[in-house]
């Protein structure tokens, strides 16, 4: 949703943008830069809602207490929050999540449009990532969600989707929806996600040297580098005050990433049970392989599995969760030799950002396997796919061992790697593509 509003103020002068959501995470660094400037054009809402601890032990509750709690919320940020200087054309929400967003926007649009008399109303545009009632457990509930969902949204104005799966099935369950007001938008990766040369993957990595090498065994006698000139990944050699010159460090640890939201639809558990046997494999084979597999992201089941992890005997492969500030996110996915994607659509339909984020930076990633997954990764093509902890190790192990062979080859440079990130040069950009398939969708709905 920042990059829907980032490309909004790129329109010019004339277009304000309103961007409502939860307190928590800081607004990308060109978003930032709007909201700190004097021209005013970028408003942020941030609101945070109460957690009623005692009603989380009945579901049914609980459940109603979040949508009652949400809407009012939602109304107070929609209805007075936004700035009443500038009429409101149009309201983009993200679904999921549906309940009580969807009917919430509606109203709001028909409310504004009496308020504002003989002017049109704003029109509702939804961005489909996912189903909302797919992501509920409980059967009751995702019976009530899926009705509700499927109640309000052809009363949105125009809709957008990640995939054409996704198209396809609102086309089928939703026929009312006209076809020509569905767009597909795949997501892709902005202009900060891209290639580094050697002497930025330094920087970076000298940054997060000392975060990077916690976990590491002492014997990879990373924790004794000097992160000035020497880093996990790179070295620099000084010729004078401005003359450097860098270079990828020979015998360096291969370098895997993963973002994960340590959510029960991403099982982390298979990534660790992957390197386990990948830990394994490099000892029967006598491999001098080594592997620096850093996570990043936040969520309810992160403390778990750190305390897993630390429990974990590894010799070859090394685990390191890290918090990343959102500048520096990218430039670590740059140094990567390849990315792992635990991701499973609760819908079948969606396709994971991390992927796009990944090959933005034309780092091919491994990629749990799942519907619709083969509209973003091509097995072979640009990345591999896996349906289990037995496959993900393999791979992991076909791409990385040649590593061994060119001890000073640069990140994912080397063996089919540097295949899959070839095949990855030339996508498309998210300001291009949004400018050529949400724009429309977004003019037509005013």
């Amino acid at each position: 949703m920042q990059y829907h509003a980032l490309s909004l103020l790129e329109l010019g002068d004339h277009v304000t943008v309103s961007l409502v959501g939860y307190t928590g995470e800081e607004l990308i660094d060109p978003l930032g830069e709007y909201r700190d400037s004097a021209n005013d054009r970028l408003n942020v809402i941030r609101f945070c809602v109460p957690s009623f601890e005692p009603l989380k032990r009945v579901k049914i509750l609980y459940f109603a207490y979040r949508v009652l709690s949400l809407s009012i919320y939602l109304l107070y940020a929609l209805l007075l929050s936004v700035p009443s200087r500038h009429p409101v054309d149009g309201i983009l929400l993200q679904n999921p999540p549906a309940l009580p967003l969807l009917a919430v926007a509606l109203l709001v649009s028909r409310l504004r449009g009496v308020l504002r008399r003989h002017q049109p109303r704003p029109r509702v545009i939804v961005d489909w990532h996912n189903l909302g009632f797919s992501m509920l457990d409980n059967p009751q509930l995702k019976r009530i969600a899926k009705a509700y969902e499927f109640y309000f949204a052809p009363m949105a104005d125009g809709h957008l989707t990640v995939t054409y799966a996704m198209k396809d099935y609102l086309l089928e369950q939703l026929p009312t929806i006209p076809s020509t007001s569905i767009s597909v938008l795949y997501d892709c990766p902005p202009v900060m996600f891209e290639a580094l040369d050697t002497s930025q993957q330094h920087a970076i990595m000298s940054k997060l040297h000392d975060a990077l090498v916690q976990a590491t065994p002492r014997s990879w006698q990373l924790q004794s580098l000097d992160s000035t000139n020497e880093t996990i990944l790179t070295s620099r050699q000084q010729f004078s005050k401005t003359r450097f010159a860098y270079a990828i460090r020979r015998n360096r640890p291969a370098l895997i990433t993963s973002s994960t939201s340590w959510t029960p639809d991403e099982d982390f558990g298979l990534l660790l049970d992957a390197l386990v046997l990948l830990d394994a494999k490099v000892e029967r084979e006598a491999s001098s392989l080594k592997v620096l597999v850093v996570v990043t992201g936040k969520g309810p089941q992160k403390a778990f599995y750190e305390t897993k992890m630390s429990q974990l005997r590894l010799t070859s492969v090394a685990i390191q969760t890290i918090w990343l500030e959102p500048g520096d996110y990218p430039k670590l996915l740059a140094c990567a030799d390849v990315a792992v994607s635990l991701h499973t659509s609760t819908s079948g339909l969606d396709l994971p950002m991390k992927i796009l984020d990944s090959y933005g930076c034309q780092v091919p990633v491994c990629a749990r396997n799942f519907d619709c997954l083969d509209e973003l990764v091509q097995d072979g093509h640009n990345g591999r796919i896996f349906r289990d902890q037995y496959e993900l190790s393999e791979q992991l192990w076909e791409v990385l061992s040649p590593l061994t062979e060119q001890p000073d080859a640069a990140p994912h440079q080397f063996g089919d790697l540097k295949e899959y990130s070839e095949n990855l040069k030339g996508r498309m950009r998210w300001q291009d593509n949004w400018t050529e398939h949400a724009l429309p969708v977004l003019l037509s709905s005013q």
